[in-house]
């Protein structure tokens, strides 16, 4: 499938940035150092302070064999609760593949830092918990409501190099079949600070299906970070799976701001 008008992406995306950069100057001075749970597939080990609400958005295509798939807005919002505590609300926005689209599901989630480190052996560690509510189109959405959870681990390398890895599970419908499949969770990611706003990342993910049909599904991607202001950030990312079933190739670009207080 073509995407007829990916201007409409940009338009959108130059909006939220306008918006986003609108008023920072003095929550740039006030606010915490910005850490997103995106571009990567790998979730950071840190929660969004108590009051403050961060969106993360961007635009996906995937294109497998002759098939393309494409997924826009795909939106978080992280809104700190205190207590070292994030709520999660996510959505897939509109997914078009094969000549369909149409909304996706939602998720709604929370995150709990369990432990602050990060400095050599001793990781930062907080846990994932999600529910994937079926509020998408048919063809589009589970149509039941699936749970998942994620262990994250993070450690700081050196000041410009750090690390962070996922373990968890995750139990999926399908819509057109009544049994729930279980899958395995597994993630990496190498990240390096090239400058003061320009960052890096390289990492390997994928799942194991543990019921059914078992099967593995490996895939690999990088890409960059940059930040505008403090608070304010732009990236892009390409990948590739490795190992069936995944896509042949993927890219995608997104922006992420946490809002003024």
């Amino acid at each position: 499938m073509v995407i007829r008008k990916p201007q409409y992406v940009v338009r959108a995306l130059l909006l939220l940035l306008m918006v986003a950069t609108t008023g920072t100057g003095i929550a740039d001075a006030q606010s915490p150092d910005l850490v997103t749970d995106r571009p990567d597939q790998t979730e950071s080990a840190t929660v969004v302070p108590r009051g403050l609400v961060q969106i993360e958005t961007g635009y996906l295509f995937a294109r497998n064999s002759d098939v393309d798939s494409y997924e826009v807005p795909g939106t978080l919002f992280r809104i700190g609760l205190g207590g070292q505590m994030e709520l999660r609300i996510g959505h897939a926005g509109t997914i078009g593949e094969g000549g369909r689209q149409g909304p996706g599901d939602t998720n709604l989630g929370v995150k709990v830092n369990l432990v602050e480190g990060g400095d050599g052996a001793k990781p930062t560690l907080a846990i994932l918990g999600g529910l994937l509510l079926p509020t998408g189109d048919h063809g589009f959405s589970s149509n039941s409501v699936d749970p998942s959870f994620l262990v994250s681990f993070a450690h700081d390398l050196s000041p410009r190099l750090s690390i962070g890895y996922n373990v968890g599970a995750s139990w999926e419908s399908f819509s057109d079949l009544s049994d729930r499949d279980a899958f395995i969770l597994y993630s990496v990611a190498l990240g390096v600070g090239v400058t003061d706003r320009l960052s890096a990342f390289l990492e390997l993910f994928g799942d194991r299906q543990t019921t059914g049909i078992t099967a593995t599904a490996m895939s690999v991607d990088g890409g960059l970070t940059f930040l505008l202001t403090k608070i304010v950030q732009l990236d892009f990312y390409v990948g590739k799976g490795l190992q069936e079933p995944t896509d042949d190739m993927f890219v995608g670009t997104g922006l992420s701001f946490r809002l003024p207080q």
